[in-house]
């Protein structure tokens, strides 16, 4: 039998990948507008090639920050909790399913930038790629977060 999304969750809160976390709506808001920034700033003529791949890769993670914590989990306190993220992301978030291995690529790229010093050069069909899987994401986040939105001002009435 196939294993659930939320049993996914579960199973990674269990072996400590993910903590449960009750966020506020400041907190999701301040993600999701970070996100909306660092994509919008990627997307000017002016930014240069590596500063777009930032600005794409900082607003994937933020999206997927704000997709976790929407859901009630944050990443656990071990190393690697943005890769564990990305690797998780298609439980938080079905519809990134296929975007995976875009993901996944630009988090080594940005490792390897980062920690090894080594240069990022993406194509034309690989910006546009993690452009397409941003995008996604952002459309999936912003809707889950509406609906988390409502149920939790409803509450607070």
């Amino acid at each position: 039998p196939m294993v659930s999304k939320p049993a996914n969750l579960r199973n990674l809160l269990a072996t400590g990948v993910l903590h449960g976390h009750q966020p506020s709506l400041v907190e999701l808001e301040t993600h999701l507008s970070l996100a909306r920034d660092a994509l919008h700033d990627a997307g000017l003529k002016e930014t240069s090639a590596s500063g777009r791949f930032i600005g794409l890769y900082n607003a994937g993670h933020q999206f997927t920050l704000a997709a976790f914590k929407i859901l009630g989990y944050r990443s656990g306190e071990s190393g690697g909790h943005r890769q564990n993220l990305f690797a998780s992301l298609e439980h938080a978030v079905p519809a990134t399913e296929k975007d995976k291995p875009v993901f996944e690529k630009a988090h080594r790229d940005r490792n390897n930038a980062e920690y090894h010093g080594m240069p990022v050069i993406y194509s034309a069909s690989e910006t546009e790629a993690l452009v397409s899987a941003i995008n996604n994401l952002r459309e999936e986040v912003e809707m889950i977060f509406r609906d988390w939105k409502k149920q939790h001002t409803a509450s607070m009435k």
